[in-house]
């Protein structure tokens, strides 16, 4: 698709959002201890959905030992060849939220990002294993660390490809490693890979696609959406988000977040998901602390970290 195509595509598709000539198919959201519940119109049947990010746990093995100066920092103990194949033990938290999932009978199981600390072959295969032999369905999205050697060489975006490619694939269960979708019940399940921050056009032109179906959506992602009364690494269309107050890029051992801030396409991908009825939550990961948002009658839930023993489970209800 050509730049002139797609902005006017895009031009009044962002009309049409901004019109609201569209009605949300919730009746009610209610958030509680751990449990969202909507109460939705048009539902097939009542089912259960859980949603997790930020397990950060690390395995590894011999074939690691030549990545050690990239990730020693987040790998600690778990990447001296003493304790290869031991691990930081935080696997057992996912552990856990797989079983919950299996004893509530969840249709899904979403991974919203940074589940391991690096692309180690040793945890991806760990992590794989654990997803396959859970006897769930599931989803897989990317994290900021889930491919980032700390300190290699490249921008973000460059890092994000060749590792995916090279390591994450099988994760990915042969779908997009960009965006994938999966409907269950009446709802379409998104992941969006927002792991460098920005959006791509080609990801907001697959959302608009998703929306245009007319079937509710629960969006996820990594890096939460934009939300005032909340700091800059609410980094996905935020426009704070800029080279000036990258804190962490150091500590990171990364590139500098770009001094221009985040991209037109990003902004417009932020204004398509606040004014579409269609897209009735947003489950996201990144800050390693819950925080609840209610923007145009739509949720955003920023669920804590799994390594600390957390995630949600998503419950949806038919109503008359």
């Amino acid at each position: 698709m050509t730049k002139i195509s797609f902005g006017l595509i895009l031009l009044l598709f962002l009309v049409g959002c901004k019109e609201h000539d569209r009605t949300s198919p919730v009746n009610n959201v209610i958030v509680r201890n751990g449990h969202v519940y909507y109460y939705m119109k048009g539902l097939e049947k009542p089912f259960n959905v859980l949603f997790l990010a930020d397990t950060h746990f690390t395995v590894e093995d011999e074939r690691g030992r030549e990545f050690y100066k990239y990730s020693k920092r987040m790998g600690g103990e778990a990447v001296e060849p003493e304790n290869y194949g031991v691990g930081n033990g935080r696997d057992r938290a996912l552990e856990a939220s797989l079983a919950k999932a299996r004893e509530t009978n969840c249709e899904l199981v979403l991974l919203g990002g940074d589940i391991i600390n690096f692309p180690s072959l040793a945890s991806v295969e760990r992590l794989k294993t654990l997803l396959d032999s859970s006897s769930l369905n599931w989803m897989y999205i990317s994290g900021n660390h889930d491919w980032h050697y700390e300190g290699e060489p490249g921008k973000a975006f460059d890092q994000r490809e060749k590792w995916i490619n090279k390591h994450l694939k099988a994760l990915y269960q042969g779908n997009n490693p960009m965006f994938s979708s999966q409907i269950i019940g009446g709802v379409n399940f998104i992941m969006i890979d927002n792991s460098t921050f920005e959006i791509t056009p080609e990801q907001l032109e697959f959302l608009q696609e998703q929306i245009q179906r007319g079937i509710p959506i629960l969006l996820s992602m990594h890096i939460p959406l934009y939300q005032l009364g909340h700091g800059v690494d609410y980094g996905c269309g935020n426009p704070h988000w800029c080279c000036a107050n990258d804190c962490y890029y150091e500590v990171e051992h990364r590139e500098p977040w770009p001094e221009g801030g985040c991209t037109e396409i990003t902004r417009q991908f932020r204004e398509c998901v606040i004014y579409s009825p269609e897209v009735i939550g947003v489950y996201a990961g990144h800050m390693h602390e819950k925080a609840i948002d209610f923007f145009n009658d739509k949720l955003q839930y920023v669920v804590d970290a799994n390594f600390n023993n957390e995630d949600v489970l998503i419950h949806f209800l038919p109503v008359e």
